[in-house]
């Protein structure tokens, strides 16, 4: 019985932790991104239906980490792309650092990216799309539908490129 029950136990034990699992993939491309609100570096809370789906033709929600080196590449590129085409992308950086804006905060004035800050030190926002690990991004249209989700850093996946073919 027990010969049986172990390679049993192996096999849900692995089906549980697939990010494959349809509960694990959040919100997904075609879909509405569900409202939401967070907090700026200000404190002041920042609502997506409200303060930022609308504002330019594409937006950019960045999920991110301070002391992530493949995050500060890509929130990089990020703020290159923006810099590039001015009014037409809206790039917001949901930080999910532990420490909150006393880490963030320094981090912006350091490296001064044309980027909004929000503030998910719960790594909440992540979850609804089906994240688990930074960096990750989604590119939204000006409806607030999902037009891209893109899970983890792939240095042959350049995110100018992602950014661009919406653009067109």
């Amino acid at each position: 019985m027990r010969r049986r029950f172990l390679p049993l136990l192996a096999i849900l034990l692995l089906a549980a932790a697939s990010p494959a699992r349809s509960a694990d993939r959040g919100v997904q491309v075609g879909q509405s991104v569900p409202e939401f609100s967070l907090s700026g570096l200000d404190g002041r809370p920042v609502s997506f239906h409200k303060d930022i789906r609308g504002k330019a033709p594409l937006t950019v929600i960045f999920f991110m980490t301070t002391a992530c080196s493949a995050c500060y590449e890509e929130i990089r590129e990020i703020h290159d792309f923006v810099s590039k085409h001015p009014g037409k992308v809206d790039a917001w950086a949901v930080a999910v650092d532990l420490r909150g804006a006393q880490t963030v905060g320094p981090y912006q004035q350091t490296n001064r990216f044309r980027v909004n800050y929000l503030l998910d030190p719960k790594f909440s926002l992540p979850r609804l799309f089906g994240f688990h690990y930074t960096p990750s991004l989604v590119v939204v249209d000006a409806n607030g539908v999902i037009l891209h989700k893109k899970g983890g850093y792939a240095p042959n996946e350049r995110v100018s490129e992602i950014l661009r073919t919406f653009l067109r």
